[in-house]
């Protein structure tokens, strides 16, 4: 075994670690258009043998943790199994990584960041064993070794961020530090003996399940349930939503039971439905009379009981949840009127989203918006579903950064510089529907980039350079897609 870690430790084998790590940095840049079926199965091997490497660098970081405060001293064949298995093991998941990233099907500013942070890691591993071996030569390498262990660590942990931010949302690892830091306190516990049916167990529920709907800025069939006396008005139905003491008579209840795929049932398709336990504690409370401050205590004792002793553990994550949101909807409302007074545009809540997404349009007289304005938008550009860039100095490279505003529903750009050639840049929108081109130069060529748009149906040409003849062609090919000549709406 000594023999086989000497020769390892050859300058010929130190060298090429060091070479390998400086490779691995190239990955990034690399890019090709076939890959082979093998490869892309390959790819697909990348979630199974990343989490290998990762715990093999933390467990080198905490043994040499030991030895540099005298607590252990790990033999050095230990430790140079970890490192040899964490570096190929490290070069098997960025092969994984860089084969999965070229088959196209992941892609955004995310995806890229988490490959390089990956090909730093693997660089740096690699130089770290170089510099292992050099200090197994040499004891005065030791700091180097140890430095670049200590690196290596910091950047397969932020690795592992990107990674989980690609899977779960960007602030997967930090949301829960929201509430950690926030001065108020975070979630209100309450001893059971105090807790009411309404405010502690129906409110959890509704604002969980049905507040994205039928809230004070957005009121499907004008109903809102942001309150106990709202919850009991009528909406466009004409029927009571909660009947006391009547639970057939509930429209609110009939909803919710309504078959999956009947065009009434609540919550709607894509939503998540009340579980039985939840259906079942609201039906019991409209039974009982729906009151205001009806206790829970008593209710551990009624035929309602198991459910209530189901129902308090997702009830207490529905309120944690519900107070991140809240905590995160306020940091994110200050930090967007801060951007709106910058930039004198305005930025407001898009009354039409069911999502915590936001309209921005140019007030009048318009400020100097152009093409670099977009890079202070940046770290929001998935926060807006409604632009109004009209009368702004942007021009066809600027919808390049307009491309990345992946919720985008509705997009105005009349009075604008635009001749269209930047229009390919707004096929990844895929959840656009209306855009506006009025008075700009856009042309019949820039229509054929529009048909790749796949949820566009409806876009506005008035006064530009496009023909009669294309647009009743795409019309004629594109029934679902209306080509009108028209002003259009501003915002």
């Amino acid at each position: 075994m000594k023999r086989s870690i000497q020769k390892i430790g050859h300058p010929t084998f130190i060298v090429i670690f060091f070479l390998v790590g400086l490779l691995i940095l190239f990955l990034p840049f690399v890019r090709t258009d076939e890959v082979p079926f093998l490869l892309l199965f390959l790819g697909r091997l990348h979630p199974l043998v990343l989490h290998f490497p990762i715990v093999l660098i933390i467990l080198c970081l905490l043994l040499e943790a030991t030895r540099f405060f005298h607590i252990l001293r790990p033999g050095e064949g230990i430790v140079t199994l970890l490192l040899i298995a964490a570096a190929l093991s490290t070069l098997t998941s960025i092969g994984a990584g860089f084969f999965l990233f070229a088959s196209g099907d992941y892609a955004g500013d995310l995806i890229e960041g988490h490959f390089w942070a990956g090909a730093i890691t693997g660089s740096l591993l690699f130089a770290t064993l170089g510099f292992y071996f050099l200090y197994r030569r040499l004891e005065r390498y030791y700091g180097l070794y140890l430095g670049a262990l200590l690196l290596t660590s910091v950047s397969v942990g932020y690795a592992s961020h990107l990674g989980g931010s690609v899977t779960h949302g960007k602030d997967y690892l930090t949301e829960h530090l929201t509430l950690l830091l926030n001065e108020e306190s975070p979630v209100e516990n309450k001893d059971e003996s105090e807790m009411l049916v309404y405010d502690d167990m129906i409110v959890p529920i509704l604002e969980s399940k049905c507040y994205s709907c039928h809230n004070d800025q957005k009121a499907k069939g004008d109903f809102k349930m942001t309150s106990y006396q709202k919850l009991f008005k009528m909406g466009e139905s004409g029927k009571p939503s909660i009947s006391p003491g009547v639970p057939e008579e509930s429209e609110l209840l009939t909803r919710i039971n309504l078959p999956d795929d009947h065009k009434d049932h609540m919550p709607p398709a894509g939503k998540t439905p009340l579980n039985p336990d939840e259906e079942a504690l609201l039906t019991y409370w409209i039974t009982t009379g729906a009151e205001e401050f009806q206790e829970v205590q008593p209710l551990r004792t009624a035929d309602i009981g198991p459910v209530v002793e189901r129902l308090l553990p997702a009830l207490a994550r529905y309120r944690r949840s519900a107070r991140l949101t809240d905590i995160k909807d306020k940091v994110l409302h200050q930090e967007l009127s801060e951007l709106a007074d910058k930039l004198f545009v305005i930025i407001e809540r898009d009354s039409m989203s069911d999502d915590n997404l936001f309209a921005m349009a140019m007030k009048f007289p318009p400020a100097p918006f152009g093409n670099d304005q977009f890079i202070l938008l940046k770290p929001y550009y998935e926060v807006f579903s409604k632009l109004s860039l009209t009368s702004s100095g942007i021009d066809d490279e600027g919808l390049y950064y307009v491309g990345k505003m992946t919720n985008l529903r509705s997009l105005f750009l009349q009075k604008t510089k635009l001749d269209g050639s930047g229009l390919v840049y707004l096929q990844g929108l895929s959840q656009l529907e209306v855009l506006n081109l009025s008075f700009t130069n856009v042309d019949d060529k820039a229509l054929i980039d529009l048909l790749e748009i796949p949820n566009l149906r409806e876009v506005y040409l008035y006064r530009t350079n496009t023909t009669k003849a294309v647009i009743d062609a795409i019309g004629r090919n594109r029934p679902h897609l209306k080509l009108l000549v028209e002003e259009g709406p501003y915002f």
